[in-house]
């Protein structure tokens, strides 16, 4: 008694354990996911802030390194107008020959006070004068505006070195005295007023060597590939953020980056060590570049390592770095390809979660693949005890029709020539009908049990076709079945086991007839494979009757298999054939299909590889051997 309670509720209590175990693991997992994306949200969120500063970096590098060579640099002591213009020309020459960039700087224009502008002509180093472009309209006012006395000058006698509509930069060429000097008449050592204060220099950079060389190398290299990779890039005017510059990938429309992941400020000029030595080739003092060179900004590395401090949050330091990159004329936009950093974030959560919730369902899964293998056994062996009480109902029918034929013609009631050649037709039907019961019960307990051998040879379709006719001959001629055969001349023999294949045919024959409703009529094709003779040979059966129902296909070929239809009609049958049709088709390299729409028949292909084109003619011409 207490066994049996025992073997009750072990189970139960096995369950219960499991689900609690189970529960508990979910939290955990839970909180380690979560625990996981924010660490996850950061790396990326650095690892992007780090390219992204890389890329201006790199671009701001270009600049300042063009600022360089063309900045005068210093106004003491001051060059004649024509050594300082000549000074221009050979650091154009310069930067032709050593820049990593040549063609960045596309033209280089010398702006008088008076409105004057010149155009260096490199071929015969020289300033030619010639009209304002229509697009520097806008710097031109604004030179003159910073040339009037009302005016405030910036440090180089231009609020603004950087010029995004040019796009370029404006290099002063002459400086004005200072203020000291202009207003002390008892300075005496007031210098002399500079010819060309007030002139400035406009280097043109080339848009089509920034956006279709500069920009898609720095995104190759800090993003992996040109269109950015996993993210998107967009170089925006920062005046008029709806003015793109540039696009990393074209497909990504211009709109979806309002809501970008980050935002950096470029085409600025910064204090680069690297370009030091550029300094018009001389090596400059600390204080030199302090006072002439580019505004000078931290470096975002440096402040990185340090560290954020104790207590705050990582994201505030994130937008710290970004605000400490403000000031620039454009503006680099990088967004995920996902739609956000937050929902590339949320994705690579939810998929942990998935399989996290994977691992915790495995145990219960095997749980229910053991329910289910338990549930499969039993219908097996139902079917098993069905196919018993099957075959023996069909092996009942022949030999009580075969004894009660014999007991007859013992008896002597069946005398004339007539009906004993009936009984005697009689016999010989159900006694084949038997053979084949008891042929196929062994041919799936060969096939079965591994023993079953096959010898495929070159094979004649039509050979195979008229043979599983005639077999079937008998079971045609009782239920009056019309045979519409169409085997096609030009097919290429198969290679297969003539006895087995036959049987196979003959099997999808015979269950054509027992299915095929009142048409009394039944078709048997064989044409060559969808692709041609390397496709192999395709033999179908088809017929009229009610055809298969949907839920029925799937298990159609199973053995001891029987449809809803064929069991509640009384149809007879054991199940085994259709499974040895698969088996067959299978052993040789092919396969079995059907097609099937309910009211409208039914038709198995059963395909079949062709003879490899190796095969000599002779091979081909061996006589076939008698089926066993």
């Amino acid at each position: 008694m207490k066994s049996r309670v025992l073997t009750h509720r072990l189970p139960i209590a096995i369950s219960t354990v499991l689900a609690i175990l189970l529960a508990v693991l979910a939290v955990l997992q839970w909180r380690w996911i979560g625990e996981v994306s924010a660490m996850e949200r950061h790396r990326m969120h650095s690892s992007l802030f780090a390219a992204g500063s890389r890329f201006t970096d790199d671009f701001d590098r270009e600049v300042t390194r063009a600022f360089l060579f063309f900045h005068y640099p210093s106004p003491e002591p001051l060059e004649p107008p024509a050594a300082r213009l000549d000074r221009v020309i050979r650091q154009y020459d310069r930067w032709k020959a050593e820049a990593p960039y040549p063609h960045l700087v596309s033209d280089i224009f010398l702006a008088h006070p008076d409105g004057e502008l010149e155009v260096l002509w490199p071929a015969e180093r020289r300033f030619v004068a010639t009209p304002w472009p229509p697009e520097l309209a806008p710097l031109r006012k604004r030179l003159e505006a910073a040339h009037r006395p009302e005016s405030s000058p910036g440090p180089h006698g231009l609020g603004q070195v950087v010029a995004a509509d040019l796009p370029g930069l404006v290099i002063p060429l002459g400086f004005p005295p200072p203020p000291e000097d202009r207003h002390s008449v008892d300075q005496p050592t007031a210098q002399p007023a500079d010819p060309l204060a007030g002139a400035h220099l406009l280097v043109r950079l080339d848009s089509r060597t920034i956006t279709g060389e500069l920009f898609p190398a720095l995104t190759r290299r800090h993003f992996d590939n040109p269109r950015g990779g996993d993210y998107a890039l967009a170089v925006e005017d920062a005046g008029d953020p709806k003015r793109i510059v540039f696009l990393s990938d074209p497909q990504v429309p211009a709109a979806s980056f309002g809501d970008g992941d980050l935002r950096l400020d470029m085409f600025r000029l910064k204090a680069f060590d690297e370009l030091r030595t550029l300094w018009m080739g001389r090596e400059p003092r600390a204080s030199r570049w302090k006072v002439a060179g580019p505004p000078s900004s931290p470096d975002p590395s440096q402040e990185r390592m340090k560290g954020p401090p104790p207590g705050e949050h990582r994201r505030d330091e994130h937008r710290r770095d970004e605000h400490r990159r403000e000031g620039g004329a454009w503006r680099l936009v990088i967004k995920h390809r996902d739609g956000s950093l937050e929902d590339a974030v949320t994705h690579i959560r939810r998929h942990n979660l998935a399989i996290s919730l994977g691992i915790l369902a495995l145990l219960a899964t095997t749980m229910g693949l053991m329910m289910v293998a338990t549930q499969r056994a039993q219908r097996l062996a139902r079917q098993q005890i069905e196919f018993v009480a099957g075959v023996t109902h069909e092996l009942n029918t022949p030999l009580t029709a075969i004894r009660s034929a014999g007991q007859n013609l013992a008896a002597g009631v069946v005398a004339e020539p007539g009906q004993v050649k009936r009984y005697g037709d009689l016999i010989e039907s159900e006694g084949r009908r038997l053979s084949d019961m008891v042929g196929q019960a062994l041919e799936l307990a060969g096939i079965q049990s591994g023993r079953r051998i096959y010898h495929p040879r070159p094979v004649e379709v039509g050979e195979i076709v008229d043979g599983a006719l005639q077999d079937s001959r008998w079971l045609l001629q009782e239920k009056r079945i019309e045979v519409e055969k169409d085997v096609a001349r030009d097919l290429p023999p198969v290679l297969a086991d003539a006895a087995a294949v036959r049987r196979a045919v003959q099997n999808l024959i015979e269950n054509a007839v027992k299915y095929g409703g009142r048409a009394a009529w039944l078709s048997v094709r064989a044409r060559r494979g969808s692709s041609g003779s390397s496709a192999g040979v395709e033999i179908t059966v088809a017929d009229r009757g009610p055809g298969i129902r949907r839920e029925d296909l799937p298990h159609l070929f199973e053995p001891f298999f029987r449809g809803r239809d064929a069991a509640a009609g009384g149809v007879p049958g054991s199940g085994l054939g259709l499974s040895l049709v698969r088996h067959i088709a299978e052993a040789h390299g092919g396969r079995i299909t059907v097609a099937s729409d309910e009211g409208k028949g039914s038709a198995f292909t059963l395909q079949l590889p062709a003879v490899p084109p190796a095969v000599t003619a002779a091979e081909r011409g061996q006589p076939e051997e008698e089926p066993a």
